[in-house]
């Protein structure tokens, strides 16, 4: 069995960072071949940013991403200061779809099933 390369980032990666340059770090390491596990959660239109962004690099050599977000069910005082704020909550998942199968998501987990 072929070895996964699951990468976790920090939110503080992220932190200060424009959509456009997560966007960037994120494709980067996925065109690699890695798995990436965010601890801040992109927000709805940062995910549909990324799959925009991913369209036209779509090819042999990189077959596409999958993404799934896991953010707070029910916003409550904390969950919309931060908000607020500009920032997110919640945990994403990106890998690249050749290793990535299928996530499947419910209010409290993510399941990801990957494999070479």
């Amino acid at each position: 069995m072929a070895n996964l390369n699951i990468e976790f980032v920090a939110a503080r990666v992220f932190e200060g960072k424009a959509s456009e340059e997560k966007i960037k770090i994120v494709l980067d390491s996925v065109k690699k071949g890695k798995i990436l596990v965010l601890e801040s959660g992109f927000t709805v239109a940062e995910e549909r940013d990324l799959i925009k962004a991913t369209m036209p690099l779509i090819s042999k050599g990189f077959p596409g991403i999958e993404v799934s977000t896991l953010s707070q069910p029910t916003p409550d005082l904390k969950s919309l200061l931060i908000k607020a704020l500009g920032g997110s909550q919640g945990l994403t998942i990106v890998g690249p779809s050749n290793l990535v199968k299928k996530i499947t998501k419910d209010p409290t987990k993510l399941n990801v099933i990957a494999g070479k």
